[in-house]
């Protein structure tokens, strides 16, 4: 890859710069370490005022670090572009971009580490055992009594004098009637009317099933 380096700068001359016929730039610049670079850009030319000519040749020094993170063994630093402006009859600007080629980032070391796995022979036996089948029923799924169900399904947390065991979720389709559901489930409309609302009995409605079956 390669960086591009701004360097701006004012040359002051101590009398009118006049009329300048020729410029250049050289430079001395150079590694002195892997991340310095420094010597001197040197603006060179030619100047007129009347009939006079005039040499003129102005050294900035310029140091430049680089970011520890680059490899800098086969970079090299060289002038990319110059130009310059007369702001007023005393000072020159100039604009010079500096491009650092051949340049890459470091290659940061990748640790590695050994890890070990420590299984009994109960463990391999389970880990050659294929994964667990969930079986999935339509319809109707069964809630075992418990502390939750009866707050859900109960206002006053009290059993029946029947002690339903099993709760059944059983969705109602567009051919099912109340007294065919009762009919099926062997239940009464009174132990329905305790757990559902029977008064809009329609399709998709869930109807929960009080049942004492084990």
């Amino acid at each position: 890859m390669n960086k591009i380096i701004p360097f701006n700068k004012d040359i002051t001359f101590n009398e009118n710069i006049g009329e300048i016929t020729s410029i250049a730039l050289d430079d001395t610049l150079k590694f002195v370490d892997s991340n310095t670079i420094k010597g001197d850009l040197i603006v060179r030319g030619c100047r007129k005022l009347g009939d006079l000519e005039e040499e003129f040749s102005y050294p900035l020094p310029a140091l430049i670090t680089v970011d520890d993170k680059y490899d800098t063994e086969k970079a090299s630093i060289n002038i990319d572009d110059f130009y310059y402006e007369i702001i007023n009859e005393n000072i020159l600007h100039v604009k010079i971009d500096l491009i650092l080629d051949d340049l890459y980032y470091k290659e940061e070391p990748i640790e590695t580490r050994n890890i070990s796995i420590d299984l009994n022979n109960n463990e391999i036996d389970d880990l050659e055992k294929e994964p667990e089948k969930i079986e999935l029923k339509e319809e109707v799924e069964e809630v075992k009594e418990n502390k939750d169900v009866l707050d859900l399904f109960k206002e006053d947390n009290t059993l029946t004098e029947k002690e339903y065991s099993i709760y059944r979720v059983y969705l109602v389709s567009e051919d099912d009637t109340l007294d065919g559901i009762l009919n099926k489930y062997k239940v009464t409309k009174e132990d329905l009317e305790e757990f559902n609302d029977l008064s809009n009995l329609k399709p998709g409605l869930k109807l929960i099933i009080p049942s004492t079956d084990e």
